[in-house]
């Protein structure tokens, strides 16, 4: 039997279409010679990238008012939300303040954060000295909303919220509470 298939040609024959071919033979055991089972203590470690690590430095997870007071010195951090239909989640970074232990930021009402970080959320802060290898990270994620009503803009204080660094007018205010932070240090002994 002959097709012809569509974006070729109208009417143009093509060769006849092959039957569907059969599934591969299945692998004997003898393809795998010399591959033998790791002990059980010995799969975790081998053939596995292993790094070591400084000897000088320690690592801490770090305290719930701790990761507050961290978040606090910084402005720019990054928002991670969930666009629908996407496997991945969106990461963008933000102008931000921390007020009473919430994250509030600036959006314009068309934006990508304003349309798909309302709902729950994830936030980002951290500050790493590369050179020194040190640094910290904290995490926070729990509900975002729009703050809409004017005595809830009100509530805050005057030249507290950063000049974003992007250009346009970002005038909604967003706010996440975080429900859950953690938090991580990395420092030299």
């Amino acid at each position: 039997m002959e097709r012809s298939h569509g974006a070729g040609a109208p009417g143009r024959n093509r060769e006849p279409v092959a039957e569907a071919a059969a599934p591969p033979a299945q692998r004997t055991s003898d393809e795998y010679a010399g591959t033998e089972r790791l002990a059980d203590d010995q799969e975790l470690m081998e053939g596995a990238d292993l790094i070591e690590g400084d000897d000088q430095a320690d690592f801490t997870v770090l305290e719930r008012q701790t990761c507050f007071n961290l978040m606090g010195t910084r402005d720019i951090g990054r928002v991670a939300f969930t666009i629908d239909g996407d496997a991945a989640p969106t990461v963008l970074p933000v102008n931000y303040a921390l007020l009473d232990d919430t994250v509030v930021f600036r959006s314009t009402l068309a934006g990508t954060v304003m349309r798909y970080a309302r709902g729950h959320a994830a936030f980002q802060v951290d500050l790493f000295d590369e050179e020194r290898r040190e640094g910290w990270s904290v995490l926070a994620s729990g509900r975002c909303r729009w703050v809409r009503d004017t005595d809830e803009l009100a509530r805050i204080p005057q030249g507290r919220l950063p000049l974003p660094w992007a250009a346009g007018e970002r005038d909604q205010v967003l706010k996440l509470i975080p429900g859950r932070i953690t938090g991580r240090r990395i420092h030299r002994t």
